[in-house]
């Protein structure tokens, strides 16, 4: 285990030389990287610390290195990734941004209205973005940055993102023909943005032979299929350290409605799991199973008998894996089974269906 009193912090600052912190920062997201699965909580914080102090004293190319290195994972030190996403040098954020599920609506929202194309193209390459993000990053975006928003089938457009994708392919034929590959782009707009090149286009949607085109939508297809199942969705979690954090906190003493409202508007999708689980007595696999599926009548059963608020529920409807996966008649149909229902009635359900031993 890598304590934080084992790595000399004033005796690298009084040194001149880059190279033994350099070295250090690389060893030690190596490492992290390596056994992040096996970390406790504890462990994961102490990298944490070591991770972002060491950043602030390396060059750019070691924390290039770092990023790449804690990029992907899912059991991520949550304050360095962070700090990556928001550094200056695009090529030390892009990782990060482009990759990390450690970073929220928030985190992104906030890094695309404050950084610049570079930060905005690499946060344009998730492999989702909700309708809140995608907003900003192609209003505030260049020509380039709306083209792979358009090109990206894991953004899910609103009226207002796709008007603005639309206005440029008005212009713009190769944001033309992108948007006229989108699976989910309206007939009407194909024959809106085409104009001269609409045969041309119309005939690669179509099929013509383009091989490059036909990699793309296969592509498209598999992530689709990927994001169609519970487990996609489940995977970008990191459960564990979430259920671990709330035990050590207190558990059942500490949980709430406020605290879990205050979790779904932050987008703490694992902590809501987590809160809720304790909240309703479910098991945590039971739970965020629950909180991912497409059909929200469980959710919407569970939480009218625990007496949840409306306000409480509508956040729980826009966090995590569910502000991708319902639309807004989907949120809105859920939200009104929820008023309709009446708690007794929800009560004697989950007694009799799911076995909790009290509720409300």
């Amino acid at each position: 285990m890598l304590e934080t009193n084992l790595v000399d912090f004033k005796s690298l600052a009084l040194d001149p030389s880059p190279d033994r912190k350099n070295e250090l920062l690389k060893g030690v997201s190596s490492l992290f990287a390596f056994t992040s699965e096996r970390c406790t909580l504890e462990q994961i914080e102490i990298y944490d610390d070591v991770i972002t102090r060491l950043s602030e004293m390396v060059e750019i190319e070691a924390r290039i290195f770092a990023a790449e290195k804690i990029a992907p994972l899912r059991r991520a030190p949550e304050r360095a990734v962070r700090t990556f996403a928001r550094d200056d040098e695009a090529a030390v954020a892009s990782p990060v941004l482009k990759q990390s599920p450690v970073l929220n609506d928030h985190d992104l929202v906030a890094i695309a209205e404050e950084k610049g194309p570079d930060h905005l193209k690499a946060i344009a390459q998730r492999s989702v973005l909700s309708e809140r993000v995608a907003d900003i990053v192609v209003s505030r975006g260049d020509v380039e940055v709306r083209r792979l928003v358009a090109g990206n089938y894991g953004a899910r457009l609103s009226e207002i993102a796709l008007a603005c994708i639309v206005q440029q392919a008005l212009s713009d034929s190769r944001t033309a023909e992108i948007l006229g590959r989108r699976p989910d782009t309206p007939d009407a707009i194909i024959s809106q943005v085409i104009g001269k090149a609409v045969d041309q286009v119309r005939s690669t949607v179509m099929g013509e032979k383009n091989d490059d085109l036909e990699a793309n939508l296969a592509e498209a297809a598999r992530l689709a299929e990927a994001r169609l199942s519970n487990s996609y969705w489940l995977g970008l979690y990191d459960f564990e350290s979430a259920w671990e954090r709330i035990r050590q906190q207190g558990g059942e003493r500490i949980v709430s409605e406020e605290l879990l409202c205050q979790y779904a508007v932050e987008d703490r999708f694992a902590d809501v799991v987590a809160t809720f689980a304790l909240l309703t007595d479910l098991d945590i696999e039971e739970a965020k199973h629950w909180l991912v599926r497409v059909d929200t009548e469980p959710f919407v059963v569970m939480a009218r008998a625990l007496g949840l608020r409306f306000a409480t529920v509508q956040e729980m409807l826009k966090c995590g894996p569910w502000k991708h996966r319902l639309d807004n008649w989907q949120r809105n149909d859920a939200l009104t089974q929820f008023q309709q229902i009446d708690p007794r009635v929800a009560r004697a359900r989950i007694t009799a269906s799911r076995g909790v031993r009290s509720i409300g």
